[in-house]
């Protein structure tokens, strides 16, 4: 198989082929069964008949995922219809551990001031939908992620005191020795500890400042919620190469209607951990966002979808921005 793949199949009908634990991360948005406009799909089934085919792409799902490998599931609602994406997750809970449960934010106000973009509502019952589940599912809960991959400094506001500063960072190496020693913290060791333990406890802070020195660049955990706004279809477009007409979605999505943003699987793919040269895969790949951020990263990254416009669209859009990409980083 010549990875990037592309195959124009029902991804059940392709997991079959599959051997079993074959594949390292999955990552897909399914169609949400909101009747939205697809060109060939009908996304109007039954609840029912919704929940109860994708049931039987989790089984799929978890046959050919490794025991220790991932599954990203994103999956959105509409305010008069809040209730699909906990009914999606309930489904695949029959058969994986949701261990994290992300919220992807879109668009965010802070202080009176607007970051992201969102597709605005009028209404005298609904706020505006703003963000969308990443329910991150493994076999059985206790699969190593690798946080820090998509950490960040993690500045306070400008008016308040840095979380992390150099004086803490000391506080907190005070505090691990003084318990080494058998003090329940460091007032405690100050308050009752004899001049031998005081040179000793000298001697091992000097090293373990050595050993973990205070970095102002330091990345921490960002939580669950993840702000990842969305790409303006002109910036799209012309990452494409399209010369004009920036602003259609026929030319920056394929005319798809639901797409996600590069960073998504890509902030998925980092915090996974995986090695490069794994195996990433989208069982509903639409303009292969997933399998582009898959090759920027180094991995194997396999779609399918039964629509053969989408993913006409998503290999020539995967050869035009890894290029576009190679040339920033000067790699051609």
């Amino acid at each position: 198989m010549k990875y990037p793949y592309f195959e124009k199949i029902d991804c059940n009908e392709w997991m079959r082929k599959q051997k079993p634990k074959s594949i390292d991360c999955v990552i897909t948005s399914p169609p949400y069964n909101l009747d939205i406009k697809y060109s060939r799909y009908k996304d109007n089934m039954s609840r029912k008949d919704y929940l109860d085919w994708f049931n039987q792409v989790t089984k799929e799902i978890k046959r050919v995922l490794k025991d220790d490998g991932h599954f990203f599931l994103n999956v959105g609602s509409i305010n008069s219809d809040p209730y699909v994406a906990m009914d999606v997750c309930n489904e695949v809970r029959k058969e994986f551990v949701l261990q994290n449960n992300f919220t992807w934010v879109k668009h965010i106000a802070v202080h009176d001031k607007g970051y992201g973009q969102y597709k605005p509502i009028t209404s005298k019952r609904y706020t505006s939908n703003t963000t969308e589940s990443i329910f991150h599912f493994t076999k059985d809960g206790n699969v190593e992620v690798n946080r820090l991959a998509i950490g960040q400094r993690n500045k306070t506001h400008e008016k308040y005191p840095e979380l992390y500063s150099e004086n803490r960072h000391r506080a907190v190496a005070r505090r691990k020795v003084s318990k080494k020693l058998g003090f329940s913290n460091y007032k405690s060791f100050l308050e009752s500890s004899s001049e031998k333990e005081k040179k000793e406890f000298e001697v091992i802070l000097k090293q373990v400042m050595k050993d973990d020195p205070y970095d102002p660049n330091k990345p921490k955990c960002i939580g669950n919620a993840w702000f990842i706004p969305y790409i303006p279809t002109s910036k799209l477009s012309k990452n494409i190469g399209a010369k004009s007409d920036h602003n259609f979605r026929e030319i920056s999505r394929g005319n798809h209607p639901a797409t996600f943003p590069l960073q998504l699987p890509i902030q998925c793919i980092k915090f996974s951990g995986i090695k490069k040269g794994s195996i990433v895969y989208d069982p509903f790949v639409g303009t292969g966002t997933t399998v582009l951020a898959a090759k920027i990263l180094g991995m194997k990254g396999v779609g399918n979808d039964i629509d053969g416009d989408y993913l006409n669209f998503a290999k020539k859009r995967i050869i035009a921005e890894t290029k576009e990409i190679q040339q920033e980083l000067n790699l051609i």
